[in-house]
């Protein structure tokens, strides 16, 4: 077992100057608030009004064991998403939904749908088969989310209109406003909804789960890192191309910590189910093993707290930056699990 010495201890309030042990659910939500308020400020500020959803189906197309719909609908008063959204065949009851969120790949959401990109990522059109709902948008930047006369992934055009908030802010504002629309379908459970991710789409699952408690089941694949052990942290707040959180920039460069890391993130979706994917040699995460494992026991002491130790599961391997097939078997049925077991559905306190 590593030393737990790169992260906080999440079982540990500061409270009227001294260090208080946490020991109950209810003193937890004192230390998710401290976290979030810590988080406010990096990830920025939103539009201060939603507007509705205004859905309107673009194309539809029926593949073998589901429908293809094309949508789009509002996230903010001035602009809206294209999406697909994946329904299978058998409609006989309301189904279990994923939110699937793509990686880095320039055309967006046709990778997890399978219509371009490696098949490895098509995890919209697997779990479509399986019998779930899925929606896969195009994150901020990418696919019809390009900004005119920019390269996919460029956000200067981002900030010039949203100069106090952050891309992932932004993307974690999006995935509500898919969580919104999936919420309508008559098709869908509205207690059976999770999200997954790949690479970008890792992270962002993780943002969106734990600022969403609509969202039952997280998977993460290659979307964990920290702030305190990664010697790339300034990638996370770099002044070109895809920004992801700019507040922080001053920070690094002053050689002082962020505010917030992952496993505090990761935390606050507790006691919701989670599962993280994790390659111990993956060049985009450039951690020890030891920090990737000691996030991993961090966020167990917490589900522990809840009594749903069960409810959170993490799994390393050597293979690099991929989703090969064994670790999305192990992702499929871990949803299963989650989403579809009866006993299961109604899942733990929030």
């Amino acid at each position: 077992m590593p030393a737990l010495t790169e992260l906080s201890d999440l079982l540990r309030l500061e409270r009227d100057g001294r260090r208080h042990t946490i020991t109950t659910p209810e003193e937890w939500s004192a230390k998710a608030a401290d976290i979030r308020r810590r988080m406010g400020p990096i990830l920025g500020r939103g539009p201060d009004r939603v507007p509705p959803l205004d859905v309107e189906v673009h194309e539809e197309t029926h593949e073998h064991g589901y429908v293809r719909r094309l949508v789009s609908y509002a996230v903010e008063p001035d602009e809206r998403v294209r999406a697909y959204l994946l329904i299978p065949d058998d409609t006989r009851s309301p189904m279990p939904a994923m939110l699937c969120l793509h990686p880095t790949f320039a055309p967006g959401k046709r990778e997890p749908v399978g219509l371009e990109g490696s098949p490895d990522k098509a995890y919209a059109h697997h779990l479509a088969l399986r019998g779930y709902v899925c929606l896969a948008p195009d994150h901020v930047t990418a696919g019809e989310r390009t900004a005119p006369g920019l390269e996919a992934y460029d956000t200067s055009a981002f900030y010039r209109k949203h100069p106090r908030w952050s891309a992932v802010g932004k993307a974690t504002w999006d995935a509500a406003r898919a969580v919104d629309l999936l919420v309508t379908l008559p098709e869908v459970d509205p207690t059976r909804i999770g999200v997954i991710g790949h690479s970008l789409g890792g992270h962002s699952s993780v943002f969106a789960a734990a600022f969403d408690v609509r969202l039952r089941a997280c998977v993460s694949n290659c979307g964990l890192t920290t702030f305190a052990a990664n010697p790339g942290r300034l990638a996370w707040s770099r002044d070109h191309w895809y920004v992801y959180l700019p507040a922080l920039r001053p920070l690094f460069l002053a050689g002082l910590p962020a505010p917030f890391d992952f496993h505090e993130v990761v935390a606050l979706i507790a006691p919701r189910a989670f599962l993280n994917i994790s390659s111990l040699t993956d060049p985009s995460t450039p951690l020890s093993d030891s920090a990737l494992q000691e996030l991993a026991l961090r966020v167990r002491e917490v589900y522990r707290l809840f009594g749903a130790g069960d409810r959170f599961s993490a799994y390393f391997h050597e293979l690099g930056h991929v989703f090969p097939p064994e670790s999305r078997a192990l992702a499929y049925g871990w949803l299963d699990r989650e989403l579809k077991t009866q006993e299961r559905q109604s899942g733990g306190a929030l």
